[in-house]
């Protein structure tokens, strides 16, 4: 099941992705006399309850929308926290000549860096030294507060593709400033959709990204130094993830921050870099 969010005057409304174009859930509904979560957040309230309801709207819908004529919203727009995992690819340290972590290296986005699929992003002129990340996200579902690293995954909604974009030349000077280099609006794109959890094994997915089509990053989930189920239980010791949360999973090995000094091609205006996930799909934005 392929998750998504459109703009209805406004205000996100929860579709799915089909073959056929894009089932607007709650008019398909209607028209079958039943009701659905309008959007997302309602949906991973009611949890597996609430994707058994749309399930069936994905049978010989009606109620198609054109996917070329609807603009997308954030697969989540209004997650409690967006939580962001450090160096978290072994080929990826050993690019950056950096040690493996101890433990899972902990910053954040802001709400305000949420940006969807297809959407232009700007990259502001104070600064030049623009990356990509192509992440797995994970989406949570439940409250989770000191769970165990085997039981961890019960607690996640979904997987969405992200991509974690950094402005290096801000991140590594006034002293290393993590949080503010990678939270400029529209900074956190997802999408293009949700694939509930039960669908996918976070830790062997193939990950990769293109940038005017040219191949930057191919990996696969299994190179994390620190598993999905191990992020979630050591975050959950330190305080309680709440449904909606987003986690950003680490970027592998082929960023511009790894490239020689000679050869770095930082992001600009006109680029356009593409986010592919195995079992998810392809997150794209053009940036200005």
């Amino acid at each position: 099941m392929q998750l998504i969010q459109f703009w209805r005057n406004g205000s996100p409304a929860l579709g799915l992705q089909t073959p056929s174009g894009i089932v607007d859930a709650a008019a398909e509904a209607t028209r079958r006399g039943c009701t659905v979560p309008e959007h997302m957040e309602a949906l991973i309230a009611l949890g597996e309850a609430g994707l058994r309801l749309l399930g069936p709207l994905a049978q010989d819908p009606v109620c198609l929308l054109p996917a070329e004529g609807v603009r997308l919203a954030p697969v989540v727009t209004r997650p409690g926290r967006i939580l962001c995992i450090g160096l978290n690819y072994r080929q990826h340290a050993r690019e950056c000549d950096l040690p493996l972590p101890p433990a899972p290296v902990l910053f954040n986005k802001f709400s305000n860096a949420l940006a969807a699929h297809g959407e232009e992003i700007t990259l502001p002129a104070d600064y030049k030294e623009y990356d990509y990340e192509a992440e797995l996200v994970a989406v949570m579902g439940k409250p989770a507060r000191d769970v165990p690293q085997e039981r961890a995954l019960d607690y996640v909604f979904g997987y969405t593709c992200g991509n974690d974009l950094s402005t290096r030349d801000l991140q590594f000077a006034r002293g290393g400033q993590w949080l503010l280099s990678k939270t400029f609006d529209g900074f956190a794109p997802i999408g293009p959709c949700l694939v509930p959890a039960g669908e996918l094994d976070p830790d062997h997915l193939d990950i990769s990204s293109r940038v005017n089509g040219e191949l930057r990053q191919s990996s696969n989930t299994s190179d994390m130094i620190f598993p999905l189920a191990r992020i979630i239980a050591d975050l959950s010791h330190h305080f309680t993830l709440l449904p909606g949360d987003l986690i950003f999973t680490g970027t592998p090995q082929g960023v511009m921050q790894g490239w020689p000094a000679d050869r770095k091609q930082w992001l600009k205006a006109g680029d356009q870099v593409e986010i592919t996930i195995q079992g998810i799909g392809t997150l794209c934005n053009t940036f200005c």
